[in-house]
């Protein structure tokens, strides 16, 4: 569960701050923006020590990055639906916009290219909100976000920070109704 979380909130942590190499696993049905390409990994850096009151704070994080973000991929995925696209052919003019040799199995019509662009442009606004959100997330819980960033690169190379994230975030989840 927690690479799950770890993974998503890289990839849109990526996209949004831009400051540490992707390690996404993003559904194949999460529309992608063309222009949205990670920044080039920084040398790793050591893993730095990391209290039990800020993994406290980053598990508490993560939570809430991980709910921002599945509402982000529900508000694309609407966007791309509402202009008439499905996802998967919204990726495919995306990949033949980014690499003109890569030519989409039928021809993208003029209709097609126009609902692409506006659904592009609504994707750009709501990534950059996203990114707001992100920020003012990580920051409600005391960190700041290069801090948080340093925290993440730790939890992902320590299994043990990796259990104790999770067992904090099992800790928070609310009990099943029954």
């Amino acid at each position: 569960m927690l690479k799950q979380i770890l993974a998503g909130s890289t990839f849109l942590l990526l996209l949004a701050i831009g400051s540490l190499p992707a390690h996404s696993q993003t559904p194949a049905t999460e529309p992608t923006e063309p222009s949205a390409q990670p920044a080039p990994p920084a040398q790793p850096q050591p893993a730095a020590e990391v209290s039990s009151e800020e993994i406290e704070r980053f598990a508490r994080a993560i939570a809430q990055l991980q709910s921002i973000q599945q509402e982000t991929q529900t508000e694309l995925l609407q966007i791309v639906e509402g202009q008439g696209l499905t996802p998967d052919r919204f990726n495919e003019i995306a990949e033949a916009q980014q690499n003109p040799e890569a030519a989409p199995e039928t021809e993208i019509s003029e209709a097609e290219l126009q609902s692409f662009e506006q659904a592009a442009n609504e994707i750009t606004t709501v990534r950059q909100q996203t990114q707001a959100r992100f920020q003012e997330a990580v920051q409600s819980e005391g960190l700041e976000v290069e801090q948080f960033n340093q925290i993440l690169a730790a939890v992902q190379q320590d299994p043990a920070l990796q259990q104790e994230v999770e067992q904090i975030l099992r800790e928070s989840e609310p009990a099943p109704a029954q």
